[in-house]
């Protein structure tokens, strides 16, 4: 449940800066307004749409496991310090040393179960907000005079809140009332607009969390009087003489906020949009151009739910293996089958029944016995004589497995097989071995570098290691020191299907990964920002508020607002939320640049657009506009972290 609530977050934010970027001063109205209902309903749907479609898309069920085809072991972090960082209780050694660290998704306590129970929370106070809110219009409506009218229900309140509409009811003062007003009304009634509300305070409660959410509300609500106002003056009333009945009503604000109110505090852009009669051109464009996105969205979560769904398939795998018996052959040796199976004495077949014993049992079969021994061991195999003589294959007839095809000796299996290769002693123990032989290259860690490598290799029939390779490296050395450690493991116990022994492929993830050191290049990954600067351009006073966000060691993100005052004016918004994607560097230690991209991915202002610089001291970080400075006089906004 997290994890959808999450994804319908991320989308609902994606598809709203999508929305900002492309249509946010277009006067499409209808298809500005289709836009974020689509948006909304897309992004609510998405977590469903991408289990049922990645359920029946092999390709992204398995993309983990094709993408680097073997099966993927727990990742090894190696720091500067070592390996060990933190290490669950499964996977120590047996002499009770820590292992190294693997990615394991264990938890001392249910972080999921806390993020839900603290969404679950809030979500119950929304929705008791919106039933709040829902009851208020309610009572107004049972309680208020009435007066049924062509096409709606005129509710007179007797309070000077303005007037509004919800669904098929027009809320107003009295029963004076302007005509345009009316005619206001009428329209957010005909064109639905409560509908769109309704659904965005449903939104709001699994979102109450996301920011994005209420702006979605808010340019609804906008859209609605910009198309309740278009209407109205398409009746043929003149437009200066509406525009100064808007002036006049800018006071009045609908205390429910969950209705369409004819005095939404829009009066400038209002204005606007009634004096703009040239339709945006390019919208079309615009709207094929977000179709990608769309499909982007739906595979990632596809991909999302494919690997949970993998995971679940392995799940019954396993459980499908239960039904095998390991038989040991000797130290080392062992085979697999499914139970149970029959087995030949004399010319006569009996059913040997192996997974009914609990310690140990003897059968009797003509003249002979068998002993069947349960080893209770990591295998769960077990050990069988017959007359006293170890087991020998001779003597089966027919396994109940499907072994129409011959195994081709040279298959590499990439997926899962009956009895997995094991590294001697389990996995505390190949994490043992790599803690003590791995090291972390000192060319490495002098110049910074740090970084995940994927090896990968093959367990033969014979259990030595081969085909040892790096699928995605960091740099010679460290790649070097991987490959370096693998090929010093020694031999594993092969992995068998069918009964017999076969070769299957692995990659192990080594994770190098500087620690406590702040000068190297992560230093600033994945942190957050926020800053504010002013300035001042031909007599106007400029302030900027922005966040920073450093997705990763390359990537950011800018979200700005920058609001303007004249001398003894009022303060205005000059533009609000705007998303700018960025590539940064940072030496390290104290200076590095960022290059603000276009939402094409180009240069911001061309390729020739010199980068910002910024410094970082301590814990503040002091970027210089040179751009804006020539704009607003902003020079430079000093940013503290989050």
């Amino acid at each position: 449940m997290a994890l959808n609530i999450i994804s319908i977050a991320i989308a609902v934010a994606i598809l709203w800066i999508a929305y900002r970027v492309l249509f946010i001063n277009s006067n499409r109205l209808v298809f500005n307004r289709a836009f974020l209902i689509i948006a909304l309903g897309f992004s609510l749907i998405l977590p469903a749409a991408g289990f049922y479609i990645g359920r029946s898309t092999p390709q992204i069920v398995n993309y983990r496991q094709s993408l680097f085809q073997g099966i993927m072991l727990e990742e090894v972090v190696i720091t500067s310090e070592g390996v060990t960082i933190s290490t669950p209780a499964d996977v120590r050694a047996d002499n009770g040393e820590a292992a190294p660290v693997v990615a394991k998704n264990r938890r001392t306590f249910d972080f999921i179960g806390l993020i839900s129970l603290i969404w679950l929370t809030g979500a119950m106070i929304a929705a008791l907000i919106f039933l709040i809110k829902l009851g208020k219009l309610l009572f107004i409506i049972i309680k208020s005079p009435k007066k049924k009218m062509p096409g709606y229900t005129a509710i007179f309140t007797g309070k000077e809140h303005g007037s509004y509409s919800f669904f098929n009811y027009a809320f107003f003062p009295n029963e004076n009332v302007n005509e345009k007003i009316v005619r206001h009304e009428m329209s957010h009634i005909a064109h639905h607009h409560s509908a769109d509300i309704l659904f965005v305070e449903l939104m709001m409660i699994i979102q109450w969390f996301n920011p994005f959410i209420y702006l979605y509300k808010r340019e609804l609500q906008s859209l609605h009087e910009y198309m309740a106002d278009r209407d109205v003056v398409a009746t043929g009333i003149d437009k200066q003489n509406y525009m100064m009945l808007i002036l006049q009503q800018c006071t009045a604000v609908d205390f429910s906020n969950m209705s369409n109110n004819f005095s939404f505090l829009l009066t400038k852009k209002r204005i606007k949009m009634i004096t703009q009669s040239k339709k945006a051109k390019g919208v079309v464009i615009k709207a094929l151009l977000t179709l990608p996105l769309f499909a982007l969205l739906l595979f990632a979560n596809c991909k999302s739910n494919g690997q949970e769904k993998a995971s679940a398939e392995k799940a019954e795998t396993t459980t499908e293996n239960e039904n095998l018996v390991t038989i040991k052959l000797g130290e080392e040796s062992y085979l697999s089958f499914n139970n149970p199976m029959e087995i030949n004495f004399d010319g006569q077949e009996y059913t040997l029944d192996i997974k009914s014993v609990k310690k140990e049992r003897t059968f009797e079969f003509g003249d002979h016995k068998v002993v069947v021994k349960n080893n209770r061991d990591e295998r769960n195999s077990y050990t069988v004589t017959i007359d006293g003589a170890p087991f020998d294959i001779t003597y089966i007839t027919r396994m109940l497995t499907d072994d129409s095809e011959a195994t081709d000796d040279s298959e590499v299996y990439t997926g899962a097989v009956e009895v997995l290769p094991e590294y001697p002693g389990g996995t505390a123990a190949m994490f043992e071995f790599i803690q003590k032989n791995v090291k972390y290259p000192e060319s490495a860690k002098e110049k910074g570098i740090e970084g995940r490598v994927f090896v990968q290799f093959v367990v033969e029939k014979d259990g030595s290691l081969n085909e040892i390779t790096v699928l995605r490296g960091v740099s010679e050395d460290i790649d070097a020191e991987a490959i370096r450690v693998v090929k010093a493991m020694p031999n594993w116990k092969p992995g068998m299907t069918e009964g017999k022994t076969v070769r299957v492929q692995y990659v192990l993830p080594f994770n190098f990964k500087l620690t406590g050191n702040e000068n190297t290049m992560t230093a600033l990954s994945g942190t957050k920002w926020k800053g504010t600067g002013e300035g001042v351009k031909d007599g106007v006073k400029y302030n900027m508020t922005m966040t920073m966000d450093f997705y990763n060691d390359n990537d950011g993100l800018f979200v700005m607002k920058l609001t303007a005052q004249e001398k003894g004016g009022e303060t205005a918004v000059v533009f609000e939320d705007v998303a700018l994607d960025f590539k940064y560097s940072y030496d390290g230690t104290s200076a590095g640049s960022i290059q603000p991209k276009n939402t094409d991915g180009s240069t911001l202002g061309g390729e020739d657009q010199q980068p910002y610089s910024f410094l970082k001291t301590g814990e503040e970080i002091i970027v210089n506009f040179y751009d804006v400075k020539d704009d607003c006089g902003i020079e430079k906004i000093t940013f503290v972290k989050k």
